[in-house]
């Protein structure tokens, strides 16, 4: 009878034992998937600010580096009409949008049609726009190695205006030598901020 009743005990508790391993095994494989998955989970947590933190700096690139055009102007052959010429450039931190027209001026003209308007050695000292006047402030270079003449200076003098007045913030240009305001250039006046002339620019 005893021998029997540990017969059923043995068939019982075999499996019941085996139960227990596989149930205890699964719990392990199932905590560990877990963790494991928090580690990734964290990991990509991880990645994903990490591109968020980089996503402002490429935006703040684009926006120290700028690339537009801009339209600047030259005299014909003729000295009668000053001529647009398109010029894509780019804007880096800290310039000015002047800065760069007057960059791009001094440059003188890719066609060969059109005469340069800023002397040689002429130095942008420096360039302000408010209440729509851009204050130019040349160094003296700009009146004393100018080629001379009515017409050239006209040439000159309009072919700026209409540069900078092509922004919608500027309306006039005031001319400085030195810092000082000078009553003419030789023959044109420059001591009072110079509007756009629509008749002189070649349409």
């Amino acid at each position: 009878m005893k021998s029997l009743i540990r017969a059923l005990m043995k068939r019982i508790l075999i499996p019941i034992a085996a139960l227990t391993i596989l149930i205890f095994i699964a719990g392990c494989s199932f905590f560990g998937g877990s963790n494991t998955g928090t580690s990734g989970n964290g990991q990509q947590s991880s990645e994903n600010n990490g591109n968020v933190i980089q996503e402002p700096n490429s935006e703040k690139g684009s926006e120290e580096d700028v690339t537009r055009t801009v339209t600047v102007y030259f005299g014909d052959f003729q000295a009668e009409k000053v001529v647009p010429e398109a010029r894509t450039v780019e804007i880096k931190a800290g310039d000015s949008i002047e800065k760069i027209i007057f960059d791009e001026l001094a440059k003188g003209p890719e066609s060969e049609a059109l005469d340069p308007v800023i002397p040689e050695g002429t130095q942008l000292l420096s360039v302000k726009t408010e209440n729509g006047i851009c204050t130019l402030n040349l160094s003296k270079e700009f009146v004393e190695n100018h080629i001379g003449g009515t017409a050239a200076e006209l040439m000159t003098i309009n072919s700026i205006v209409a540069s900078y007045t092509e922004l919608p913030e500027i309306d006039k240009v005031q001319f400085l030598i030195d810092g000082n305001v000078r009553e003419f250039f030789v023959h044109e006046a420059l001591d009072t901020p110079i509007g756009r002339n629509e008749s002189i620019i070649k349409k």
